[in-house]
């Protein structure tokens, strides 16, 4: 089957984690490797968290926000590659996107993992260091308890349920407890039925009565006995009836039984099967015994056509050596060509660096002072130089600029001033516009006269209607409740206001024949005239504003001056200096490349020196390399010959031997065979004895002289057991029969027993009328009792009784329950630790064997204390306490792999393993690692987090990915 891998991993925000991506490799083994507070334990804890959500405790919230999680892509083997995010805001969120598309969530999970939760995973399949170092602790009981819990529920879920359920039970009931609740209410029962007692005793006539009852009760429980006898005895003589035909059948059996010989029931019962299984056996075995025989010859002639070379198996281990350190001499040949071709590269660069100064002697840069404080007086005179250059530069370009914006500013304050008015032409366009002012001033007042006769008239129009209308409203009001003389006073005042305010206001035809202003211009002119009279006074503003940036760039103009003057006071110093470097290096160049030409000359110095190192560790490889030839050639047969490369020499000794080997291998073989078949020849001829004897004693118990005789008897045989049969199911049916039945079958014949059972039948009749009379009497006794018991103190007291014991009742039940539950629980890791632990310690043996090198060959509990014992491949047995730490970790690492393939679930999920093997020296941790290989099965992923460098150093680069502290 195959697992579910992970791919890669994205955190959004994680612990220690921001906008992290990790992949992992496709080995089934994947080292991270981090030293400490790298994020190991963060890692792990992420992707627990991206298949079973996040934990309770906010330790791994980003502080400053951030959204909470990932996306954690795995490939399944039946859904394909699929992306499981989780985010966690307000509220989780899960969103699992598979390769068709489908968006998933939480419960597509649970049922890809087959119902494993985050416990259950960390029981199984995550472990470290510290669980490695309990196993001393661990007897039957603990362990077992530790491998059941962690298989089946994940955690000690089981353990803390026993003793929640055991709290409980005593909270309920101890034996001699006073506190728990039925035991109190046990207590009050029992004071209860003291109070009935006394009660009971002091009604007048109440016992007389109960004991008259007790009377007819005890008649009646008398007769009711009588009856069930008779009852009884009647179905017996029923059982009887319908036995004697059984009974005349078994008669006759038995005298045909006894027209048999006697010896005809000695024929064995399964002679038959046994002849036919004897000579099964027998054919098969003769055919392979000739079949030995002959394969024996073959290998015979084989083994005589097989002779190896001693001569070259006596240098075998010679060979094997040099083999083993062919190696070496490949890699002094790729260190040999290596430090050619860096001294090919040092001898060209050195070349290159000479050429490009222009020199020829490598001495002369060899005596260079390259000393630090050479360099930095050679750093300091070059930087001077060049800011004095680049200061001459930019004073050259400040210059230039300050004289090009003097020449624009000048140029700038002609231009303003030939644009602005003389002072006659300002005036005469002032006058004319004052004048067209004025004009527009009264040509307004006029329009706005205008306007207030409108408003008037309409508003003195408005008050007229609304006047005339309360008027004849008025008046229409007054008619109609019939005041003639106020009606009349209104009608006459309406028509006194309507003459009054019938003369008409002004006119706006009289308002527009008064005279109008005349003016000599347009409105057109005199908004040009106002145009240039507001651009003539812009004009002379920015002539100001000018003529001050002027005087400011001539003032600029005069400091750039004043500093050319300082620059070529300082300048001086700067080109000495560096002239006289120059002369000591011997650089005739732009002083601004020096710093860069030393720079040169130190790498070329350095170069010359690496190629004389290089010269050296050249001749010493090629002293190794003819060392290895030599010792090569001294095993080869033709020792002159020097033209065959090592590697093909070598290959050829290293072939001879493997062939002379592989014979001699195939000549041992041949011989192991020879025996084998030998003691097969021998195991045969023995099989095939004792098949004869044992038909020879088949025919004696028959007592049958041949094979014929032998199948005679058989028939004969075959016929009695049929009689015997039918005589053994008569029998049979006669089995579950009481002798009195048997006896009461055969005391007569069929009549005389159904007459029998007709005179019991009437006896049943007359002891149920008795018992109906019993109970009618009873009934009345009854009904008088509890008229008294109703009468007083006994009732009340009977009543509290009765529901007192009713809630013992449900006490008890409660308590037998839990009891019950508690016995389950036991029994069931009772049962894991008879039959699912010696199982597991089977297979943990399986690992523990090849984890410590063969050392070690079984795991078992001690009978007498419950502790592991651990036996030796030489039958020594062990405690685990007696055992190193580095044996009793991988002891523990043993069990862990057990429990866990034990535990095979379809989910298949990945390992996790936090150093769990630090203390391991180099070939247990070999050892180890080769077994997580096996224990992956090349499809289960194994994640392994390490702090430690042997650990990393162990396994391929690929398998490896390293987190930065």
């Amino acid at each position: 089957m195959k697992a579910m891998r992970i791919i890669s991993i994205h955190i959004y925000q994680y612990g220690k984690f921001s906008n992290r991506t990790f992949h992992f490799s496709a080995s089934p083994v994947q080292l991270i490797y981090g030293l400490n507070e790298a994020g190991k334990t963060t890692m792990m804890s992420f992707i627990e968290s991206m298949l079973f959500g996040f934990p309770k405790s906010k330790k791994y919230e980003p502080k400053s926000g951030g959204v909470y999680g990932g996306v954690l892509e795995a490939e399944h083997p039946e859904y394909g590659v699929m992306k499981i995010e989780r985010t966690k805001g307000t509220a989780e969120k899960v969103r699992v996107y598979t390769e068709t598309g489908e968006v998933k969530q939480e419960d597509f999970l649970k049922q890809l993992f087959q119902g494993t939760d985050r416990a259950l995973y960390k029981a199984i399949y995550s472990f470290d260091v510290f669980g490695l170092q309990e196993i001393h602790a661990f007897n039957r009981d603990k362990i077992g308890e530790f491998l059941l819990f962690s298989s089946l529920f994940g955690a000690e879920a089981v353990s803390k349920l026993d003793s929640r359920l055991m709290k409980e039970s005593e909270r309920l009931f101890k034996p001699n407890g006073r506190n728990p609740h039925l035991n109190q209410e046990l207590e009050t029962l029992k004071q209860l039925a003291a109070k009935l007692k006394q009660a009971e005793a002091e009604e007048a006539g109440y016992h007389q009565l109960l004991e008259e009852k007790r009377t007819l009760e005890s008649r009646l429980a008398a007769a009711e006995t009588e009856l069930k006898e008779t009852a009884e005895h009647i179905r017996n003589i029923d059982r009887a009836i319908e036995l004697k035909p059984v009974l005349i059948e078994k008669t006759v059996l038995e005298q045909a039984v006894g027209q048999y010989p006697e010896h005809a029931g000695q024929f064995p019962a399964d002679g038959l099967h046994r002849l036919e299984k004897y000579e099964s056996h027998l054919h098969p075995k003769s055919a392979q015994l000739e079949a030995l025989r002959v394969k024996l010859a073959e290998l015979d002639k084989q083994l005589q056509k097989l002779n190896p070379n001693e001569d070259i198996l006596a240098n075998e281990a010679l060979i094997l050596e040099l083999s083993s350190a062919y190696h070496m001499y490949q890699s002094y040949g790729e260190q040999l060509a290596a430090i050619q071709a860096q001294l090919r590269q040092s001898s060209s660069q050195a070349a290159a660096g000479l050429e490009q100064l222009n020199k020829t002697d490598e001495n002369e840069l060899l005596n260079m002072n390259t000393s630090y404080d050479y360099e930095w007086q050679l750093q300091q005179a070059v930087r001077h130089y060049v800011q004095a250059r680049d200061r001459k530069r930019q004073l050259d370009e400040a210059f230039e600029a300050a004289r090009r914006e003097l020449e624009d500013a000048e140029r700038a304050v002609r231009d303003v001033s030939f644009a602005i008015l003389e002072n006659s032409q300002r005036k005469e366009k002032e006058a004319a516009l004052t004048a067209y002012d004025k004009a527009q001033g009264q040509h307004q007042e006029q329009m706005k006269l205008r306007e207030q006769l409108k408003f008037f008239e309409r508003q003195q129009a408005k008050h007229k209607k609304i006047m005339i209308a309360a008027g004849i409203l008025f008046m229409v009001l007054f008619l109609l409740l019939g005041q003639w003389i106020p009606a009349i006073c209104v009608g006459a005042a309406l028509m006194l206001y309507a003459f009054t305010t019938g003369r008409k206001p002004l006119s706006s035809e009289e308002v527009r024949e008064r005279k109008e202003p005349e003016t000599d211009i347009s409105p057109r002119e005199a908004e040009a005239i106002r145009e240039a009279l507001w651009e003539d006074d812009r004009n002379k503003q920015h002539l100001t504003s000018l003529r001050a940036e002027l005087q400011q760039k001539e003032a600029a103009y005069e400091r750039i001056i004043q500093q050319f003057e300082q620059w070529e006071a300082d300048m001086a110093p700067s080109f000495s200096q560096a002239e006289q470097f120059m002369n000591e290096l011997g650089f005739k160049e732009d002083p601004s490349f020096l710093l860069d030409a030393y720079n040169v000359m130190k790498d070329v110095k350095k170069e010359v020196k690496k190629k004389h190192e290089l010269t050296i560790e050249a001749g010493r490889l090629q002293k190794h390399r003819r060392t290895f030839e030599e010792r090569v050639r001294m095993l080869h047969p033709d020792k002159n010959d020097s033209q065959t490369p090592v590697a093909d020499v070598l290959h050829a000794l290293r072939k001879n031997a493997e062939r002379e080997k592989e014979i001699e291998k195939q000549k041992r073989e041949i011989e192991t065979d020879i025996q084998f078949h030998e003691e097969q020849v021998l195991e045969l001829e023995q099989e095939i004895r004792y098949f004869q004897a044992q038909i020879e004693q088949l025919f004696t118990e028959a007592g049958a002289k041949d094979r014929n005789e032998f199948f005679a008897i058989a028939d004969i045989s075959k016929k009695l057991k049929d009689i015997d049969t039918k005589l053994y199911n008569v029998n049979a049916q006669l089995q579950g029969v009481s002798s009195a039945e048997l006896h009461l079958a055969d005391s007569g014949t069929l009549s005389e027993l159904e007459q029998k059972r007709l005179q019991e039948h009437e006896k049943k009749e007359r002891l149920d009328e008795e018992t109906k009379q019993l109970r009618a009497q009873i009934a009345m006794l009854l009904v008088k009792q509890e008229q008294l018991e109703a009468s007083g103190l006994v009732s009340d007291i009977k009543l509290q009784t009765e529901m007192q014991k009713e809630r013992v009742k449900e006490s008890a039940k409660k308590w037998a329950s839990i009891q019950m539950v508690r016995h389950v629980i036991r029994n069931k890791m009772e049962r894991h630790k008879k039959v699912g632990l010696p199982r597991l310690l089977e297979t943990a043996g399986e690992f523990f064997c090849p984890l410590t090198d063969g050392s070690y060959q079984s795991i078992y509990f001690s009978e007498t204390d419950d502790s592991i014992m651990v036996m030796n491949s030489a039958g020594t047995v062990f405690q685990a306490e007696e055992l190193s730490q580095g044996t009793c970790e991988q002891l523990y690492t043993a069990i862990r792999f057990a429990l866990a393939v034990t535990r095979q679930d379809g989910a298949m999920l990945p390992f996790q393993l936090d150093d769990s093997f630090v203390h391991f020296d180099q070939k247990r941790l070999n050892r180890v690692l080769e077994m997580l290989a096996v224990l992956s099965g090349g499809e289960r992923q194994i994640f392994y987090f390490t702090c430690h460098e042997h650990v990393k150093n162990a396994l391929q680069s690929d398998q490896i990915i390293h987190l930065v502290s």
